[in-house]
């Protein structure tokens, strides 16, 4: 048999095994068959023997079918996070087809990258900028930032191969990792930061907006965001400091030609959008609501056409499966599936005794280690995330710390290794840094990252008055 073959048939026999086993005391036997088809979906997600879409729609139809819940299933396509997704997805085309995000990058180049130092600074603050608007890493960093400073790279001489140290090796590895600190420093900045928060909804009971995820998470992203370009270039320094940054920004500003009419709406939209999102606590206007708006303002202001909004295939493809994976979650969670969980493990767990920090590092770790053996954010989230905030939730650590701490390792675990996350097809495909090196300085920069949240994280936020 084929690999896909062998794929298919664990996405399908795994669940129907699961469905045959006795129904556990206390869940119904509908929470039970539901359990089964969502571990179906994850084992989909992970394996991927065929696109993710079609692997939630291959779950939604069978549960449907067979629990007769396609109301309940649906109901993530209704959901706004869904539609918070997708909104900023297609605007995140935005910035590529303008070439704003190609021209922001020079702008700081022009003024700040004297020396392969500052260049990665430069290269961790474009990143930062598109992240609030671009919930995805792969579009932002793999699709805008990295062609921009890679072209830089060649244009200094440096090549995979004997070159790559010059300078290409460091500016790659920094991007990968910038890439996870900005993912989640803004809620709107890596797509499955919202799923996190519809599980923290269902199962931990506390909801959470644009502007509180921003500031829990601005103190200790600015640290690493601060540390990661510094700590690189001290551990596997790149062999050229100087740079002529002011030509390459020239040639590049001269690629571009001046700033067209698209690229000042857009620039005025973004902004927008951002005080939309971050005054929505005191402006009541809901998230979804902004982006849905910034995306209607660019279509209507002829920054984006119609035309390019539906040839966006990655929007789209997570319009169907992050609406699914939602719906099927929403569908446990109305099943009490979820509470039976939190009972379950509050029965075989103890945790008298010990500190809440102490079960809080310890859940934190853990959720760390296991992503080694994930090769997806969205199949790490949708497996663990759930399992993680129930046991906090019996563990009665704070319920905003451990929404926190676990989400945003979520991200930045993803650099342990060159599958983490989506963005490694491209930065580490390049060829600039070997595989072991890469493993190593990951674990690092992962271990700097926990060190970063458990030491200046929980006491700001205590500070802050988040617990």
């Amino acid at each position: 048999m084929s690999s896909k073959a062998w794929k298919i048939l664990l996405c399908v026999g795994i669940p129907i095994a699961i469905a045959l086993l006795p129904v556990p005391v206390g869940l119904s036997a509908a929470a039970w068959k539901l359990f089964a088809i969502y571990i179906g979906a994850i084992l989909g997600l992970m394996l991927k023997p065929l696109p993710e879409p079609v692997v939630l729609l291959a779950a939604i139809s069978v549960s449907s079918l067979l629990l007769d819940n396609i109301n309940v299933i649906l109901s993530g396509y209704a959901s706004s996070v869904t539609w918070l997704v997708v909104a900023a997805f297609l605007v995140g085309t935005a910035f590529v087809e303008t070439g704003l995000g190609r021209r922001i990058a020079y702008m700081l180049i022009d003024k700040f990258g004297k020396s392969s130092l500052r260049l990665g600074y430069v290269a961790a603050f474009t990143d930062l900028i598109l992240s609030p608007a671009t919930p995805s890493a792969t579009a932002r960093t793999g699709g805008i930032v990295y062609p921009i400073f890679r072209s830089i790279a060649v244009t200094l001489d440096s090549n995979p191969g004997p070159s790559a140290r010059r300078i290409g090796s460091y500016l790659t590895l920094i991007l990968y990792h910038i890439c996870f600190c900005t993912g989640y420093m803004f809620m709107t900045a890596l797509s499955p930061n919202l799923l996190m928060l519809s599980f923290a909804e269902s199962i931990v009971n506390v909801k959470v907006d644009w502007l509180l995820w921003f500031k829990a998470a601005v103190v200790p992203g600015l640290v690493m965001l601060l540390l990661i370009p510094w700590v690189v270039y001290k551990i596997y320094p790149p062999e050229i400091d100087k740079i002529d940054n002011k030509a390459l920004a020239a040639k590049g500003m001269r690629e571009l030609g001046p700033m067209s009419r698209r690229e000042k709406i857009l620039a005025v939209l973004f902004v927008l959008a951002v005080l939309g999102w971050s005054t929505g606590t005191f402006t009541n206007i809901d998230s979804t609501a902004v982006a849905i708006c910034f995306l209607a303002a660019a279509l209507v202001g002829g920054v984006v056409s119609w035309e390019s909004m539906v040839d966006s295939k990655g929007a789209w493809g997570i319009l169907i499966w992050y609406g699914g994976i939602i719906g099927l979650s929403s569908g446990l969670a109305k099943t009490k599936f979820f509470d039976w969980l939190a009972k379950m493990m509050e029965a075989n767990l103890n945790f008298i005794g010990y500190d809440s920090v102490v079960i809080l590092g310890g859940l934190l770790f853990f959720s760390i280690i296991i992503r080694y053996l994930f090769a997806s954010i969205a199949a790490y989230v949708a497996t663990m995330i759930p399992v993680l905030f129930a046991i906090g939730v019996v563990a009665q650590v704070p319920p905003l710390p451990l929404v926190f701490l676990i989400s945003f390792a979520a991200s930045y675990a993803s650099m342990l290794t060159h599958y983490g996350g989506a963005n490694g097809a491209v930065l580490f495909a390049a060829g600039y840094v070997d595989q072991i090196t890469w493993w190593k300085i990951g674990a690092i920069m992962t271990i700097i990252s926990f060190l970063v949240h458990m030491v200046i994280g929980l006491p700001y936020w205590k500070l802050i008055g988040l617990w």
